[in-house]
């Protein structure tokens, strides 16, 4: 049996615009000031917009498997930029910073962030914290799922 947490559909919609055809918008503007007659640092210009273009890019592609699986062997987070897998028996702690620490099978300790479990803001009440209370149900899903303690 596979569980998987994503975000709610609001912030997939808002990290896809925020960070897909404005980050590529943004891109294009930085890299057309290297093509500007007299314009200074060019090829610094060129390449922070191509970086940006291309960010936006990884992140449009990525963004519609952006999730934590959670099958019953492993947890596997997939992320915008980065995809990591620990074994479920290995796991020894998922702490409240979002921070998984397990063990592989040559007995090395890992250290890794669920980043889609990092809360940018905390519960306060307001009618937006609805928002953001799935980071923390999300942390303690996980953290039930594993079994592991929460220091």
């Amino acid at each position: 049996m596979t569980t998987v947490v994503r975000p709610p559909r609001l912030d997939r919609v808002l990290s896809a615009v925020a960070f897909g055809p404005v980050g590529i918008g943004t891109g294009v503007a930085v890299a057309s000031v290297a093509f500007v007659p007299g314009a200074s640092a060019r090829v610094f210009c060129f390449v922070l917009g191509a970086a940006f273009v291309s960010l936006g890019i990884v992140v449009c592609l990525r963004l519609p498997r952006v999730a934590i699986r959670l099958t019953d062997e492993s947890l596997e987070y997939v992320g915008f930029i980065a995809s990591w897998r620990a074994p479920r028996s290995g796991i020894t702690a998922v702490l409240d910073d979002a921070f998984v620490e397990w063990r592989d099978e040559q007995d090395v300790e890992h250290r890794r962030q669920l980043w889609l479990l990092t809360p940018a803001s905390v519960d306060d009440g307001t009618r937006f914290a609805r928002y953001w209370r799935w980071w923390r149900a999300g942390l303690l899903q996980v953290r039930d799922w594993a079994g592991a303690r929460a220091v």
